[in-house]
């Protein structure tokens, strides 16, 4: 297996100190990352042991049994679209890491907050990740969606666009007219928030439809940017005749807890790992092939240097 993660996991002697979330994801990347196309609870009540996390063996399966059963309810999501199929206490990869290029994003993305001192290592420039999870969701919403437009603001470092741009853009595309546009135009000001815009016009081309302003956060510091984009701002810049709805996207995947809490946080539409994989339920291969093999390049160094990966 993979070496135990930095996060999420503690030494447990009366109570478990182990994040489930974690816990879920650890399992999964051992399974997906390396070799060996099987992976059992055993293995992992086992090394859990020898790392000192538990005493004893009996306490460590209560919380395996728990994740078992929360990656089965993960895993049933996806039907067609899975990597790894779950047979009483047995997990089996059944497609490799490189077949599903999402799944394994979505996975090495959440694996940077569990292993902080592997993703420092490959430095402070998060644009490229940044570009192909805003693609990666571009497209899942297109295919999600249907019947709505999908827009992306156009903003990375390579080729910044300045706020007031993109204001008259999404403006344009649903037919309102732009508002005091002038206090929130900084020379620092970029996109306010927005990566993509969600629409669903009717033929009449008319204002009053379903809007979603949608910020993708692929980093680890996901949180800090549930309150974007700020709806306050964007309806003093934009004159909405209905006002719009925030979505949020994130790679990583919630207990049905957190899920609630973020999407009463988001106060819209939360698109966590598992939506963003929901095309794949009826189409595996749903990721056009040119982002597919933009994402396994950027995987491709990143997987090799996981602590505890295979050679």
């Amino acid at each position: 297996m993979l070496a135990i993660p930095q996060r999420g996991i503690s030494r447990s002697v009366t109570a478990h100190n182990v994040d489930l979330d974690v816990l879920c994801d650890w399992i999964e990347a051992s399974l997906l990352f390396q070799q060996d196309p099987e992976l059992g609870g055993a293995d992992v009540v086992d090394v859990l042991v020898e790392e000192q996390i538990y005493d004893l063996q009996a306490f460590a399966w209560e919380r395996v049994s728990d994740a078992l059963e929360e990656l089965r309810r993960r895993q049933n999501w996806l039907e067609a679209g899975r990597s790894i199929e779950i047979c009483g206490i047995r997990l089996q990869r059944r497609r490799e890491w490189q077949e599903n290029p999402a799944y394994s994003f979505c996975l090495a993305l959440s694996l940077a907050k569990w292993y902080p001192g592997w993703a420092k290592s490959f430095g402070k420039d998060y644009t490229e990740q940044g570009e192909l999870f805003e693609s990666l969701v571009e497209k899942s919403m297109a295919q999600t969606l249907s019947g709505w437009r999908i827009h992306s603001t156009g903003w990375s470092r390579k080729s910044p666009r300045k706020l007031i741009e993109v204001v008259k853009e999404v403006a344009s595309l649903l037919n309102e007219s732009t508002g005091d546009i002038k206090p929130w135009t900084s020379p620092q000001a970029k996109e306010a928030g927005l990566d993509l815009l969600c629409y669903r016009p009717f033929p009449d081309n008319r204002v009053g439809i379903p809007v979603y302003l949608m910020q993708c956060a692929s980093g680890s510091n996901w949180e800090d940017k549930l309150h974007t984009p700020n709806l306050d701002m964007w309806s003093k810049v934009v004159q909405f005749a209905s006002r719009p709805k925030k979505a949020f996207a994130t790679p990583f995947a919630f207990l049905e807890k957190d899920f609630f809490r973020n999407c009463v946080l988001v106060d819209g539409m939360l698109i966590d790992r598992y939506r963003i994989l929901s095309p794949a339920r009826e189409n595996p291969d749903w990721v056009p092939a040119d982002l597919k093999a933009r994402i396994v390049e950027w995987l491709e160094p990143r997987i090799d240097k996981l602590p505890g990966a295979e050679g």
